[in-house]
């Protein structure tokens, strides 16, 4: 949480931290200027005192809702600093910064943070390291101050999850809906029917998509990364968003991966489901029994204070006492248990902490923490897989509960 800065800085040993950036891209910038939108500014932060906020002269009412110290750019002009200085842009940029540095006293250990492309914050930072004088530059590669700081949220943020999961929630509602009510052509209980669209054309995955984001509009939501809605081996692959040209076919694996965040940014959601419309092959319906079983399992013993590995060895002793393989002992499997059990949710789809089984992950699950849960199964060359995924929250009492109220179905029923 934001309170929790301050006592990061001490633990890492650092006077200062300097963050640049846009609220767009950048969820540090986003995070600490409350979400007002901002586009290059530079943040200064030092124990004990409130953020120095340096903007556009463009930006002054915006930067003003912070609740930040404000300054404006023009104070530390690049433009002027290149021609007094008669030097390029990036010259004059790392310029700015000492000077901002050493108005505002800043000495010691300096940690930099910030999104931007990598050629180009490598270049500053090496600019920087040979300009500054009284300052340490320390950067930072995993478990960095800011990354640290949202693993854990305070009461305002999760409210803003539980309304766009509430949101998110509606457009499934609605894309259930659309799909039981769609006619069925050429179809039985246990046939090779598919679903027909409004014009008696298939329905095909581009329709289901284009659906999806026009009830997204609605809600006042968007989707940064799309969205998975996969068919049959395509399902067999995690990531594989689907083939828009797929027909829904009755019976066939559907793999629904919804990740919305509100309009202009803010915290995402991320849930899915595995579908089949009409009925389900019996290995389908057992994989998928598997690992709603394997959700349950480690839904009941999340704990706080453990390792968060513990649970992908759980996930994966599970799935292997069912004799699937995974990847705790057939790395780089690309069929069965293939991937992560859960990663945090925030102003990322993906951020700390990681779930991951590596030696080097000490990560523990912490009141506040949001994080998803999502085992899945996956066998491409028999045309199918399965995901189930909530998103977790664990109160400040230790409580678990999940943000995604949406039913677990597996068939959805169609038109007789």
């Amino acid at each position: 949480m934001k309170r929790d800065i301050d006592r990061l800085l001490a633990e890492r040993n650092l006077d200062a931290a300097v963050v640049r950036g846009s609220t767009l891209s950048s969820p540090t910038v986003y995070y600490l200027a409350d979400g007002h939108k901002l586009e290059n500014v530079t943040i200064l932060l030092r124990p004990g005192r409130p953020g120095l906020l340096i903007h556009h002269p463009m930006e002054r009412d915006d930067a003003a809702l912070t609740g930040m110290e404000t300054a404006l750019t023009t104070q530390w002009d690049v433009r002027s600093i290149s021609k007094e200085l008669q030097c390029d842009l990036l010259t004059a940029q790392a310029e700015q910064l000492r000077r901002i540095l050493a108005d505002h006293e800043v000495r010691g250990r300096v940690g930099f943070y910030g999104h931007g492309e990598i050629g180009q914050a490598h270049a500053l930072l090496s600019q920087l390291a040979r300009i500054l004088t009284d300052v340490e530059l320390v950067v930072e590669f995993e478990n960095d101050l800011f990354s640290t700081a949202r693993i854990t949220k305070d009461e305002g943020e999760i409210r803003a999850m539980r309304d766009v999961a509430e949101r998110a929630d509606r457009v499934v509602a609605a894309l259930v809906e659309m799909l039981c009510s769609s006619p069925v052509a050429n179809g039985n209980r246990n046939g090779k029917g598919h679903l027909l669209a409004a014009d008696g054309q298939p329905l095909r995955v581009r329709h289901v998509k284009q659906f999806i984001h026009d009830q997204c509009v609605r809600q006042g939501l968007e989707q940064p990364g799309g969205n998975i809605f996969s068919l049959g081996a395509d399902a067999g692959v995690p990531h594989n968003q689907g083939n828009p040209d797929d027909v829904l076919e009755l019976g066939k694996a559907i793999i629904f991966d919804f990740f919305p965040r509100p309009v202009g940014g803010g915290y995402f959601h991320d849930m899915t489901r595995t579908w089949s419309l009409g009925f389900a092959p019996k290995e389908l319906e057992r994989a998928y029994q598997d690992t709603m079983a394997v959700f349950k399992l480690v839904m009941e013993t999340l704990e706080v204070g453990k390792r968060t590995s513990i649970y992908q060895n759980i996930t994966c002793k599970y799935y292997e006492s069912l004799n699937y393989p995974t990847i705790l002992t057939t790395p780089g499997t690309q069929e069965g248990y293939v991937h992560g059990l859960a990663h945090g949710l925030g102003l990322e789809v993906h951020e700390a902490p990681s779930f991951y089984a590596y030696e080097s992950n000490t990560a523990v699950v912490e009141r506040g923490s949001v994080f998803t849960v999502e085992p899945g199964l996956y066998f491409p060359q028999r045309g199918y897989g399965v995901r189930i995924e909530d998103v977790v929250y664990c109160d400040e009492e230790g409580a678990f509960h999940s943000l995604t109220p949406f039913p677990k179905d597996l068939v959805l029923p169609v038109r007789k």
